[in-house]
């Protein structure tokens, strides 16, 4: 039987299940379905009650992937198959029995399936250990809003501006539309002549039909249509490192996008490239409770080893505090208990 009886697209079934694990804060999880390729087989078939078919959804998933949970196999395919139990109560008769999960070439993937694009297809757009932001904005801006992917770029987020991160040779809107497919998130620009561009709000169409978050920035207007729902921020494209702040307050709050942009942030620290900046990670990362063992260690290691977070003063004090840790001797003459929080 051909994966088209089952009564759902198969592409429609993943995403549903990826957008839900996303929304709950399992992000390998989600990216797991993202970038395998799905498809739905007819594994057995009855005539009772008018005739049921068992599908069983097979994911090839890329080794690299595949490799990091070998060990959790079993558990992870019964936990896909546990939250496709919504499926089976609208599909009575159409039971998805089985989640199968086989290794497979990265590059042997087709995208038909897929739902995000592989590490090697955006390679060249997003730098590696930072936050994928897609900025949508008018050209008539270009200038401002490359200033802010500036001030942003301290923070750990990338962001995609397309008249400078395409590259000539490239076809242009096939490079913006893999930008749209692997974002993690997309911050709209609301100017007065935001709406009068071609191609911004199937930029935020793009956001809502993948379920990432769609940050508008009211400058001067205020969001509209399905985006008039969203509450955005205010800004000031004149003030570029006061808006990159609220941008990254923002992702940092909000759970579809917390998990992406933490360790982000703690890579920044540890490259961090002059006292200014970080002091200026140093004032986001002591508010974050969650950071992981390997974050906490990358933090610690940017206090020893980067001179501009060493030598920046209360910055190593107010992370071995925030850790509930004494410094270590090299830090102890920069300890500060009076550095603000």
């Amino acid at each position: 039987m051909a994966e088209s009886d089952y009564p759902k697209p198969v592409a429609e079934v993943v995403a549903t299940l990826a957008d839900i694990y996303r929304h709950q804060g399992q992000i390998e999880f989600a990216q797991l379905l993202e970038n395998s390729n799905a498809y739905f087989e007819a594994v057995n078939f009855d005539k009772w009650n008018g005739g049921t078919t068992t599908w069983a959804l097979r994911l090839e998933t890329p080794v690299s992937m595949y490799s990091s949970i070998e060990g959790r196999l079993a558990a992870i395919e019964r936990e896909f198959c546990q939250k496709l139990l919504p499926f089976d109560r609208l599909h009575q008769n159409d039971p998805i029995g089985e989640v199968t999960i086989s290794p497979i070439t990265e590059g042997a993937i087709a995208l038909g399936n897929r739902i995000a694009p592989s590490d090697a297809e955006t390679r060249r757009l997003w730098p590696q250990d930072q936050f994928r932001l897609f900025i949508s904005h008018v050209s008539a801006h270009k200038v401002a809003v490359s200033k802010l992917k500036a001030e942003l770029a301290v923070f750990g987020i990338y962001g995609f501006v397309a008249h400078e991160a395409i590259q000539p040779t490239l076809e242009w809107q096939a490079e913006i539309e893999l930008a749209l497919r692997s974002m993690h998130a997309l911050l709209a620009l609301i100017t007065p002549d935001f709406h009068a561009s071609n191609w911004t709000d199937q930029e935020i169409g793009w956001a809502f039909g993948r379920g990432v978050l769609m940050l508008p920035v009211r400058l001067g207007s205020d969001p509209y249509g399905f985006a008039g729902k969203v509450q955005g921020i205010s800004g000031n494209l004149e003030i570029p490192s006061n808006l990159a702040k609220r941008v990254v307050e923002t992702l940092l709050a909000n759970p579809r996008t917390h998990l992406e942009m933490r360790p982000a942030l703690a890579a920044a620290f540890h490259k961090a490239e002059s006292y200014v900046a970080a002091i200026a990670l140093r004032n986001f990362i002591i508010k974050i409770t969650d950071f992981t063992d390997a974050e906490k260690n990358l933090l610690r290691s940017a206090c020893k080893e980067n001179p501009n977070v060493a030598n920046a003063y209360g910055v190593s004090a107010a992370i071995y505090k925030a850790f509930d840790e004494s410094p270590k001797p090299a830090q102890a003459a920069l300890a500060d208990d009076d550095v603000p929080f």
